[in-house]
């Protein structure tokens, strides 16, 4: 007798919670709040995050510009040092880029040679970097030596574009 008591009692709570429930959810459109429609139709904020997160990267990307070396040199030549302020500007602007900057050489020499002097000059330019306020921990090196010639010529006009920096964000 109890548990029908009980159950009758609770089946007349669940009828007046769900009668005054569907009462509340009808509203007139004179008591509708106006929204605007802008906001129904934004996307969620880590899309927009995310998407312009990729865009930026791509921009910041294109803002690197590469530097040159004169032959058998890893000294950072003074138009170099323009480029690399200018660089520092736009790390200094993304301070949560990090960026590796790949050493290159022209095709004379030996491969260890290379190898040595386009780690060589990849560091000078990481110093340069660092001596303008970027954070030691924000650059990284490698060096790729004569492999991957941007001008595959045999004269001094492709060595001299062959003997560069770039700047690849990893992050």
């Amino acid at each position: 007798m109890r548990k029908i008591t009980l159950i009758i009692a609770s089946l007349a709570i669940l009828g007046f919670i769900g009668e005054g429930c569907a009462k509340k959810g009808v509203v007139k459109p004179a008591e509708q709040p106006q929204t605007p429609q802008v906001q129904q139709q934004q996307p969620a904020p880590e899309a927009v995050q995310q998407q312009t997160a990729e865009k930026s990267i791509e921009e910041i990307q294109k803002e690197l510009e590469m530097i040159h070396f004169d032959f058998d040199k890893y000294n950072v030549r003074p138009d170099a040092k323009t480029t690399l302020e200018q660089d520092s500007k736009v790390l200094s602007d993304n301070p949560n880029i990090k960026v590796q900057i790949a050493g290159y050489c022209d095709e004379r020499g030996s491969v260890e040679y290379n190898l040595a002097l386009g780690e060589k000059r990849a560091k000078s330019a990481q110093d340069y970097l660092e001596t303008l306020g970027i954070a030691p921990g924000r650059l990284s090196t490698i060096s790729y030596g004569k492999s991957d010639p941007i001008d595959p010529g045999h004269n001094e006009k492709a060595w001299a574009m062959n003997r560069r920096d770039e700047f690849h964000i990893v992050q």
